[in-house]
């Protein structure tokens, strides 16, 4: 018994000490991992690169990675998604686990499952490193699927017996919730052409504006999903509609473009504790009434009289007394509705005036002191009825008056305007809802007092995209340019690209691939181009019957029948001006490329390869219609005779200009090859080589028709440039061909540059990456008479025309043209990839490998860049003072840099000597030796 009972009590401190060798383990190992954790930190969630998104149409996810190690590289993720966002925190996802994935994509990341439509859920990720360590989980983010399918929408259309001569209306709708608060309420929504959604009295998003974007109606319309929960009361509740003609109902300016009565719908969603859901959708028990919003029109403007609002209109308890039910929208209803997952038009700066001044008829002009889009923002205290005019222009005339030549109001008929009719008493402010203009002054007319700068602001608005880059340098006439440029392009981010804020408001297809790459680098624009490319789709979907052509465009065209999936000039809407020409409709091949180049967008080139495979095949029919070619050159195959060529230059000499053939060639170049790279990248080996060899047809002909060997030029500063950057200039002849370029402007214009839009957003950098950055400098920085300069010294420019005022006879032939447009921005790409020197390489696409190539270095004394890549952030920041040179450069984790050293000469690496550093050196050219460096940051340092 005695030995019994020892060696029970040996066993059990047998079992003791293992438990507590077990209990330290864990631990340890506990504590390991703790540290290991707090080394990887993922962060930057997003579902369609938005935060938190509702109403998506399914998920897909990205993160960043952030640490303070070098060299990290994700080898392996794995995501979990929740019903509530407590069962994450548990370790309880109870929708979908991944498991272990071994793959370094960390965006774009599409969980293969079915999730079910207006429902919300919660997700987190966690990664492992290429050491094999496994990072934390993230905190938990979210989504909600939004309604995908018509089934789910309860809600029906409504609208009111229309006219365009009566005020807009109101619409209300009360209900109870008996003392049942959901814990989450969605609501879906859809005004067309514009809306405002309020709960109980209160703006359900008051920054955004003339939502949702606009669309090609007839063939989808997009809805925006609101989380309304905190706005719900327990009892009595009330939603309320304001209505307004946005693009879809605009029947006043450019002709006939509506497409129906204002209309909405609208579908709330609440969920509730146990499971259970409530809908309330819009239908014939909604009432309406007319509003105080008596015209509106997104180009002429809108009339506001504040005596006809209706206290509480939007509030529960309200006596309907005079109300009408509404009516089911029978006709022009959208076929499709879609969620809206770009970024909405918001208002953002409110600025007020740099001068106020009285011109000789008694006005008051406002000067803002910059050239954007926007709506006024009006304060005054006036007695009943003071009939207030606000009207807009890009520029004064010499008396200072409101100049309204630029604005287009000939051919839209009116000139733009808003008006409000005071109701009296307090201090009352106002903005229009549903129009906007481009404008710098304003004039306000109709008050009965001086003004100050708080009765008159300027509210901008545009889309509210992520401005992703930041770039600065020591030169103030380059930051100008840069500041010019980046204004010009959010002026014209409003759910399309338009061309301008002020006389089209279109989104014209020649001009966004002038500038796509600058917005890239600028903004983060994914989202913003996959909706222009749906709009680009859904407008060329139909073939068309006896459609206009042009041949040269304002010159010669012709009607033919339309093919299904050719493109038209102008998308969304229904302004058309005729089938796209080869030069501008190479935007529905460009942009999918450039998408996958600078945001590694892979599935849109997936999406679109059918369309960008029958555009490129298209323009070939056209280079090979003898019928249409014969009268140019019967002898060619390639050569494609159609287009617009080189657009807006700051010369109105013909001899400045490129052949139409040449550019509409050198871009049907530019589609094959882009053509061909897709092809090989998607698995399309057959396709590959067709168009592999159809690009060397193409460029021989273009060389032997158009290319002068002696003098080693094209013939013109655009056609030099673009054979430069799109590589068909004869092997050997880059450098040369750069001399000419350079030669051609010292004869032009004292070594400035006279092109277009395809010209000018590649001059910079084909001159600086050609062994000519001096010539590319001077040309940025040039003072005087055809200058850059020129246009804010002399022109008092703050925006991009649509013709640079560069000297005296193109301000002068600028006057009637618009002052602010986005197609002159291409050149601010050579400020981040050449003065800063931060580019994506082809090695590696989206930003996964880097290229820092800084080439201005004798120019400038420093110069700094930033980009938020789908890795994270890129920096580039160097500085040179006499002998020493500082370089600071950031390579986010799971990205590599080629980094490529501007000069000879002893380099330290985080103060390492370079040849320690253990960086693979792979490749060296004259003066220039290349390294390739892992994630992480960088200084590096050079004294001479």
């Amino acid at each position: 018994m005695y030995r019994k009972i020892q060696n029970l009590r040996s066993s059990r401190l047998r079992y003791q000490i293992r438990f507590i060798l077990f209990v330290i383990m864990v631990l340890s190992i506990s504590s390991w991992q703790t540290k290991v954790y707090q080394n990887i930190v993922i962060d930057e969630l997003r579902c369609h690169n938005l935060t938190d998104p509702e109403g998506v149409d399914f998920p897909l996810l990205s993160w960043e990675i952030k640490t303070s190690e070098e060299g990290v590289s994700q080898t392996a993720w794995e995501i979990e998604i929740a019903s509530r966002r407590d069962l994450l925190q548990k370790g309880k996802a109870d929708v979908w686990k991944s498991g272990k994935q071994l793959s370094d994509k960390q965006f774009n990341i599409k969980p293969e499952l079915s999730l079910k439509e207006a429902t919300p859920y919660y997700w987190r990720v966690r990664i492992w490193d290429n050491s094999g360590k496994v990072s934390r989980w993230s905190d938990p983010a979210y989504f909600s699927i939004g309604l995908l399918s018509e089934t789910l929408w309860m809600a029906k259309w409504i609208t009111y017996p229309y006219s365009k001569e009566q005020p807009l209306p109101y619409f209300r709708k009360a209900f109870e919730l008996n003392d049942k608060l959901p814990t989450k309420a969605i609501a879906y929504f859809c005004g067309l052409g514009a809306g405002e959604l309020y709960l109980n009295g209160q703006n359900v998003d008051s920054t955004r504006f003339l939502d949702p974007a606009q669309t090609n109606y007839e063939q989808y319309a997009l809805y925006s999903a609101f989380d309304v929960t905190e706005y719900l009361q327990k009892e009595s509740n009330c939603i309320g509609v304001m209505l307004g003609n946005g693009w879809f109902s605009q029947d006043k300016a450019w002709g006939g473009l509506s497409y129906g009565d204002p209309m909405f719908r609208l579908q709330l969603v609440m969920f509730y504790k146990d499971g259970s859901r409530r809908i309330l959708g819009s239908d014939e028990s909604w009432m309406w009434k007319e509003g105080p919003v008596c015209e509106t029109n997104i180009y002429l403007g809108e009339s506001y009289d504040s005596r006809r609002e209706i206290k509480n209109w939007n509030m529960p308890g309200m006596s309907t007394d005079g109300w009408q039910p509404a009516l089911p929208a029978s006709e022009n209803t959208p076929s499709r509705l879609m969620p809206q997952l770009i970024e909405p038009i918001r208002k953002k700066e409110v600025l007020s005036a740099k001068k106020i001044w009285q011109d000789p008829f008694g006005n008051w002009i406002y000067d803002f002191g910059v050239n954007v889009a926007g709506i006024p923002l009006l304060e005054v205290q006036q007695p009943e009825g003071t009939h207030i005019t606000i009207r807009f222009s890009e520029e004064v005339d010499t008396t200072g008056s409101l100049d309204f030549e630029s604005t287009g109001w000939i051919h839209q008929g009116r000139i733009f305007q808003d008006e409000y009719t005071c109701k009296g008493g307090s201090i009352e402010r106002w903005s229009p809802r549903f129009t906007y203009h481009g404008y710098r002054y304003a004039e306000l007319s109709g008050i009965s007092e001086e003004p100050n700068e708080t009765t008159l602001k300027l509210v901008t608005v545009h889309s509210d995209v992520e401005n992703s880059g930041t770039f600065e340098c020591a030169d103030e006439q380059i930051n100008t340019l840069h500041e010019m440029a980046v204004r010009t392009v959010k002026s014209n981010l409003h759910g399309i690209p338009t061309d301008c804020p002020t006389r089209e408001k279109c989104g014209w297809l020649g001009d966004v691939h002038a500038y796509v790459k600058m917005a890239a680098l600028n903004f983060q624009m994914d989202n913003f181009w996959q909706k222009y490319l749906e709009d680009i789709r859904s407008g060329a979907s139909k073939e068309e019957k006896n459609t206009l052509f042009h041949e040269r465009y304002n010159n010669t065209f012709y009607f033919e029948d339309k093919p299904a999936g050719i493109p038209y000039m102008i998308a969304p809407g229904k302004r058309l001006c005729g089938v796209a020409s080869p030069d501008w409709g190479t935007v529905l091949v460009q942009l999918p490329w450039w998408m996958y180049v600078y945001y590694g967008n892979r599935k849109i080139l997936e999406e679109y390869y059918p369309l960008m495979k029958q555009w490129t095949e298209y323009v070939e029919s056209l280079a090979k219609n003898k019928e249409r070619t014969k009268k140019y050159n019967p002898e060619t195959t390639s050569i494609v005779y159609q287009g617009l060529g080189d657009w807006c230059l700051p010369t109105y000499q013909s001899a400045d200009n490129p052949l139409v053939e040449f550019t509409s060639t050198a871009f049907h170049y530019l589609d094959t090859h882009i053509m061909e790279q897709v092809a090989r990248l998607l698995g399309k080996e057959s396709d590959a080589k067709t168009f592999g060899a159809k690009k060397e047809e193409i460029a021989h002909e273009i060389i032997a028709t158009m290319y002068d060997p002696m003098n080693k030029t094209f013939g013109t500063q655009t056609a030099d440039a673009m054979a430069l950057d799109l590589g068909f200039v004869p092997s050997g002849d880059e450098e040369a061909v750069a001399d000419a370029i350079v030669r051609n402007m010292n004869e032009k214009s004292e070594g400035f540059m006279y092109c277009g839009i395809f010209g000018l957003c590649r001059m910079g950098s084909m001159l600086a990456r050609n062994e000519n950055a001096q010539a590319a400098w001077n040309m940025f920085t040039k003072k005087g008479e055809n200058s850059f300069e020129w246009m804010w010294k002399s022109a008092q420019a703050t925006s991009l025309w649509e013709i640079l005022p560069v000297n005296e006879i193109t301000r002068k032939s600028a006057a009637e043209a618009s002052y602010n447009h986005p197609m002159q921005a291409g050149f601010d790409v050579s400020f981040f990839e050449d003065i800063a020197g931060i580019r994506p390489d082809s090695a590696g696409y989206g930003f996964k490998v880097i290229r820092f190539q800084p080439l201005f270095c004798d120019y400038l004394p420093w110069a700094k860049a930033s980009i938020r890549s789908p890795f994270g952030e890129v920096i580039s920041s160097w500085k040179k003072e006499k002998n020493r040179f500082d370089w600071e450069i950031t390579i986010p984790p799971n990205s590599t840099g080629l980094v490529t050293f501007p000069f000879d000469g002893v380099f330290t690496v985080n103060g390492k000597k370079l040849e320690d550093c253990n960086f693979s050196r792979i490749e060296s050219t004259p003066g220039n030796v290349s390294y390739k460096f892992p994630s992480g940051h960088f200084h590096i340092y050079s004294q001479k």
